[in-house]
C-alpha cells in the first residue's frame, strides 16, 4: 500500500456491456447510496448554488452509471435551481444505462469520449464534478490535466475520491462477503482502493499544478474531497 497499483480493472474495458457491466454499475449505486460517497459532493453543489444564484452548468466527469448526476439533479430540482449537467464517460454501453436512469431529467445529457487520452479537452462549465474517477490518473497525468482545463472551469472542480489505505482495503475485503455486491465489482473496488491517491499524493500533485488555492479534506468511510475554486483572471 505504499505506492499505487498500475493494474486495470475490469469496469475499464470500454467495451464492457450486458449483464456483467449493469450488474456492476447497479452494485456501485447501492455502495454510494448507503455508504454516502456522494452525500459530500451533493452538499458542495448546493452550497456553490446558493452563493452563485444562477444557472449552473455542471460536468460530471468519468459519470458512470448516473447516480451521482441523479443525486444531484433531484437536490437542485428540491430548491428551485436551474441547471444543465452532462455527464462523460468513455463506454457507450455505460452511458446507454445512465441514460435511462436519468429519463426524468431534460437538464441532463451525456457524451462519449476517452477522458483519458491527452489530447481530450473539457468544455467550459461552471462546475466539474467527479467521483472515483480521479484515480484512472497517474499523478503526472493528473497534474497536467488539472492545468489544462482548470481555466474553463468558472466556479469549482469538485471531486471526491477513495484514499488508499491498508484500512480501508481490509475492512471493504471483509465487508464484501456480506454486501450485495456482484463479483466484478467487489474485485474491482478492491483494486481502486489500491490505485486511489493518498491526501500527500494529491498534495504533491497540486503543487506540482501549481494550485495554492484550494480545500482538501477527509470525509466519511476513507475518503478524500477536494475543492478548487477558480483560477485567477476568469
Amino acid at each position: 500500500m505504499k505506492t499505487r497499483s498500475a493494474s486495470s480493472e475490469k469496469l475499464d474495458n470500454l467495451s464492457l456491456n450486458g449483464e456483467p457491466l449493469h450488474k456492476a454499475l447497479k452494485s456501485l449505486e447501492w455502495v454510494n447510496r448507503w455508504f454516502g460517497n456522494h452525500r459530500s459532493t451533493v452538499k458542495a453543489i448546493i452550497n456553490v448554488y446558493n452563493k452563485e444564484k444562477k444557472e449552473l452548468r455542471i460536468i460530471d466527469l468519468g459519470c458512470g452509471g448516473g447516480d451521482l448526476i441523479v443525486c444531484v439533479a433531484q437536490s437542485l430540482r428540491k430548491i428551485g435551481a436551474k441547471f444543465a449537467i452532462t455527464g462523460i464517460d468513455g463506454n457507450n454501453n455505460t452511458l446507454k444505462y445512465a441514460a435511462e436512469k436519468c429519463a426524468g431529467f431534460p437538464e441532463v445529457s451525456f457524451q462519449q469520449a476517452d477522458i483519458l487520452n491527452p489530447d481530450f479537452k473539457l468544455e467550459h462549465c461552471d462546475v466539474l464534478m467527479t467521483s472515483h474517477f480521479i484515480y484512472h490518473f497517474s499523478e503526472k497525468e493528473l497534474s497536467v490535466f488539472i492545468n489544462k482545463n482548470l481555466p474553463g472551469i468558472k466556479i469549482a472542480f469538485i471531486c471526491s475520491e477513495l484514499e488508499r489505505s491498508r484500512l480501508a482495503y481490509f475492512l471493504f475485503k471483509l465487508s464484501s462477503f456480506f454486501l450485495p455486491l456482484s463479483k466484478l465489482a467487489k474485485q474491482d473496488g478492491l483494486l481502486a482502493i489500491k490505485r486511489s491517491l493518498t491526501k500527500k499524493e494529491w498534495l504533491s500533485v497540486l503543487k506540482q499544478a501549481n494550485i495554492s488555492a484550494f480545500s482538501l479534506r477527509k470525509v466519511l468511510l476513507f475518503r478524500l474531497q477536494l475543492i478548487i475554486p477558480p483560477t485567477k483572471g476568469q
